[in-house]
């Protein structure tokens, strides 16, 4: 992981913290913002952490806090037409939350075991109240629904979701609502256990996509590191085992990844799939990356780490 939290550049936000497509929105140049390009402080928060690269924790919280400046009363980033100014929700609102929180819970944790949490704590207290109403909005009855209907067809959201509330978790001192959110983490991991095709790939609309399945198997790894249940655990540990291996079958010798048949990320974009910037979606290699890298540790594999390396040495990250 150092290989990408020593080379890190700061995210490029507007002076307020608003993070991509949102700072369009913010100009007016957009019709719609996404809590969850907000998720992307964490890289920054995370480096400063992780690497000692303090010069960049102040705009990793920059970046959150613009995100939360948006929480309306029921915990969401929704519509409030009676708030002053009245206030656009986020688009794609459950999806897009559940990227938030886990990213701002696993950043949370990361301060809270850092050395040095007397920097941070100021800061750790002031946010783990709003992450902990978000990730309730998340389990609302008539939120959960949609969001669940929504997600069907991608298997990597489960795990997404499974991260985001088992790390919330670890973060709350109500034992009643950690236990609410670990239930609710398993039984999202464990739909997504039992989607896994038999040749490895966690399906996409479908079929397998490589970009999603490396994303879906960081976020399960994420869970992995936070799940309390040693018999979920095993079986995580299995799913993780048998799609790395499908993974590998993905990417060519010099680390680049086979776009071939995918059903969401292709080459020529076939899918007609977008990005929220509006533009073609791309292969995510730093999320491959970190599911490489953190999966070599979980699963003790070499050569997972020796992937992640290579992976990391094609795009640039290392000479």
């Amino acid at each position: 992981m150092s290989v990408w939290y020593n080379r890190i550049s700061a995210t490029a936000a507007a002076i307020d913290g608003a993070n991509g497509v949102n700072q369009q929105w913010e100009q007016g140049t957009s019709s719609a913002w996404y809590i969850e390009l907000q998720r992307f402080g964490c890289d920054d928060m995370t480096a400063a952490v992780y690497a000692n690269r303090l010069n960049l924790l102040a705009n990793g919280e920059n970046i959150f806090t613009w995100g939360f400046s948006k929480q309306t009363i029921d915990g969401g980033f929704n519509n409030c037409s009676n708030c002053t100014p009245p206030m656009q929700g986020t688009g794609d609102a459950f999806h897009s939350t559940s990227m938030f929180v886990e990213a701002v819970a696993r950043c949370l944790i990361l301060m809270r075991q850092s050395s040095n949490f007397v920097t941070y704590e100021s800061y750790f207290n002031q946010i783990v109240p709003k992450l902990i109403r978000a990730a309730s909005w998340l389990l609302k009855p008539s939120v959960l629904s949609i969001g669940i209907r929504n997600d069907m067809p991608y298997t990597h959201r489960r795990y997404i979701l499974a991260a985001a509330l088992a790390e919330t978790a670890l973060l709350t001192d109500d034992p009643s609502l950690q236990q609410q959110f670990y239930s609710q983490a398993a039984m999202f991991a464990q739909d997504g256990l039992s989607l896994q095709d038999s040749s490895g790939f966690n399906p996409e609309k479908g079929g397998y996509d490589s970009s999603y399945n490396a994303y879906g198997l960081y976020q399960a790894c994420n869970y992995l590191v936070v799940c309390p249940d040693d018999s979920l655990r095993q079986q995580l540990t299995n799913m993780l085992s048998k799609s790395f291996a499908w993974q590998l079958t993905r990417m060519n010798p010099d680390g680049s990844a086979i776009l071939v048949d995918n059903t969401r990320v292709t080459a020529d974009n076939n899918t007609n799939e977008v990005a929220r910037s509006g533009y073609d979606k791309k292969y995510d290699y730093k999320s491959t990356i970190y599911a490489f890298e953190l999966g070599s540790v979980l699963l003790q594999s070499q050569m997972l780490h020796n992937e992640a390396q290579l992976v990391a040495t094609y795009v640039g990250y290392l000479h």
